[in-house]
């Protein structure tokens, strides 16, 4: 689900044939193609080598950015490198826009802007974005350079600069020129040590060189999260502009709020809807759950972005009539709802990618989702709820996410866990840290009451009950599928756990009702599930959800990990034996801690019966990279223990 506020989509279109130019390069690009280039791993698909910005900033506050992008084409994943993508909008001008390409022949070509193929951007319905794509000739080999101005009047004086790459970076430098009078402040992101910048009157230059390309690695954190970043705010001289300057959480949550709090204007028809919504309920939260219930649910997300409508919500009547919106435009419809029954709420920016927003340095740019907060009277029992965060200059709020349609009131989906959201109001804003839930709000139990015949064929019934974070998962998936849809859908996950099965009688229960838990219950029938080696047979007390990741491979890893989030997984598994066996050995319980996760299993024979238990507790969703070893251990004893079987033999 696209949730688009600040940033602009990023696009990829189908590339068509080009007619390329034979053309001199100009002197910068020829330079780095005669140059020595930095040493780097034989696998690397490509090198930049030159990546360079220079922005002039105006009086009237107009930014224009001259942006010079090289890069030397090494294998064949690399030959993406030869296509420049430039993302824009109504407000913006890209001039300028050339390619050219040297490959390692000495041949030259060129592209130029009556080349590039331009098209709108992406999920939205309607919006003004867009991106212009260039292609040049490129080959393994070839150094191919882009060059293009952008001219914009921004929303807020500020840059941010990323010259870490996926691929590694010889040279790259920002410049930035500001009028008389003029002043900026910095912070560097992800790095040990800050750059300082080469000053010359009313320029300021930093330059980094030979940084190493962002590994991918399994489950590491965001690349925002861990590439080194620069964030640069132009303080202006005329106070006609400094209202661009938002240098503080203050700023970002007042510009915001200025635009969003006008659009959140009731109606007629909204205050009809919003009396039929709340009748028959008595309390505080209910009241409030049947409102969200009804953005959550009833609003389709769609985005419109039109000028400021990539940050400026719609009106709420629009939004109602319509009954779509994108995220900022279901929290405006909630907001006029509230109001309605006397509840005045907060715009929340958060950003649904962790680690990306810095305590720091405030920026708007760093937002690209809108959720609300609803202020908790003293009185009102909230203990169930773990959205709830007590915020200094706000006091207990609810937060609540509308445009997660599958997450029930009351908690928050795991990518705004351990996260950073901004509290906004017209004259103040507070960056909150947000908690992990409790494990317990994403659970899943699964009861299963099995036999195991003669023939070694295992049959019974398993029953599986998932709530929170757990259930909405499921429940996105199920939601759009027809019966034997989801039949599938969970064959396809017992897969994973049994080599020969068949599944009967498969109901599910509460799909779209998140006040209750989510139920499927079913039957399950796998011949040969018992291993036969003479007198002894082999049966795996574990029979579905496997609990343990794949060991990580720590030998070159660099960054964190993130889990899918706190939660408990129980599981309660009775077999009933054939009475012509009789126990020869059972694994030994199993209690392993560590790195955040907590696994004990244990299994007994009880009146004929294998009976097996355990548990499974996610508490954190990331670790740090020092943490992993532990992470790792505790893996592996989980592996172990779920690949043991109980030993049975014949009497």
């Amino acid at each position: 689900m696209k949730r688009s506020l600040f940033a602009l989509a990023a696009v990829f279109v189908s590339v068509h044939a080009f007619a390329w130019g034979n053309s001199a390069a100009p002197g910068w690009v020829k330079t780095l193609a005669a140059s020595p280039q930095m040493k780097v791993d034989e696998k690397a698909d490509g090198v930049v080598l030159l990546d360079e910005t220079i922005t002039t900033v105006r009086d009237d506050g107009e930014v224009r950015s001259l942006h010079r992008r090289a890069y030397r084409i090494l294998r064949n994943g690399g030959r993406d490198l030869a296509t420049e993508y430039v993302s824009y909008d109504n407000d913006t001008r890209i001039s300028g826009f050339h390619a050219w390409s040297i490959n390692a022949a000495g041949q030259e070509f060129d592209a130029s802007d009556r080349d590039a193929v331009e098209t709108g951007a992406g999920e939205e319905l309607y919006a003004d974005q867009k991106t212009r794509m260039l292609q040049v000739a490129g080959d393994i080999g070839s150094v191919v350079a882009f060059e293009y101005e952008r001219r914009e009047h921004p929303f807020t004086l500020q840059v941010m600069w990323q010259p870490q790459r996926a691929i590694p970076v010889q040279r790259a430098r920002l410049t930035v020129v500001l009028p008389d009078g003029w002043s900026h402040e910095e912070r560097w992101f992800n790095t040990a040590n800050a750059i300082a910048p080469t000053v010359a009157g009313n320029q300021t230059t930093w330059e980094v060189s030979e940084l190493p390309a962002i590994t991918d690695e399994p489950r590491m954190p965001a690349w925002r999260a861990v590439s080194t970043r620069l964030g640069v705010n132009f303080i202006p001289r005329d106070a006609r502009v400094k209202g661009k300057s938002h240098r503080t959480w203050d700023d970002v949550a007042t510009m915001f709020t200025g635009l969003a709090a006008p659009a959140a204007t009731s109606s007629p028809e909204i205050a009809a809807k919003t009396k039929e919504l709340v009748a028959g309920h008595e309390g505080y939260l209910d009241k409030i759950a049947a409102i969200a219930a009804f953005a959550q649910r009833d609003v389709r997300y769609v985005a419109i972005e039109i000028g400021r409508g990539g940050i400026q919500p719609h009106p709420a009547a629009a939004i109602y009539s319509h009954r779509y919106g994108d995220c900022k435009d279901k929290v405006t419809l909630m907001t006029a709802m509230l109001h309605e029954i006397g509840v005045s709420p907060y715009f929340v920016l958060a950003n649904t990618v962790r680690g990306e927003v810095d305590r720091d340095f405030a920026s708007a740019a760093v937002f690209n989702h809108a959720i609300i907060a609803i202020p908790i009277p003293a009185n009102v029992d909230t203990k169930s709820m773990s959205g709830v965060v007590d915020v200094p200059r706000f006091g207990k709020l609810l937060l609540f996410d509308p445009t997660s349609e599958v997450t029930p009131f009351g908690i928050l989906p795991p990518y705004l866990q351990e996260n950073r959201v901004l509290i906004a109001s017209a004259d103040r804003g507070e960056l909150v840290d947000v908690a992990a839930h409790p494990p317990e709000t994403s659970r899943i139990t699964r009861n299963a009451k099995l036999a195991l015949g003669e023939d070694g064929t295992l049959s019974g019934e398993i029953l599986e009950t998932t709530a929170g974070a757990s259930a909405a998962s499921r429940r996105y998936a199920l939601k759009a599928k027809n019966p034997a849809e989801r039949k599938s859908y969970y064959e396809s996950m017992l897969a994973w756990h049994l080599a020969q099965f068949s599944v009967q009688d498969i109901t599910f229960e509460n799909v779209d009702d998140l006040t209750k838990d989510l139920v499927v219950h079913y039957k399950v029938t796998a011949p040969s599930y018992a291993k036969k080696s003479g007198a002894l047979w082999l049966v795996r007390p574990r029979i579905v959800g496997s609990k343990a990741e794949t060991v990580l491979d720590l030998k070159e890893r660099k960054y964190g990990y993130e889990s899918d989030g706190p939660s408990l997984d129980v599981d309660e598994i009775d077999i009933a034996l054939p009475p012509t066996l009789d126990l020869e050995e059972l694994p030994p319980p199993m209690k392993a801690a560590g790195a955040s996760i907590r696994y004990t299993s244990e299994s007994k024979l009880d009146a004929g019966h294998l009976r097996y238990h355990r548990e499974y507790r996610v508490e954190k969703i990331s670790l740090p990279r020092d943490q992993l070893a532990e992470l790792n251990k505790v893996f592996s004893q989980i592996l172990s223990d779920e690949r043991a079987s109980v030993v049975l033999k014949r009497k």
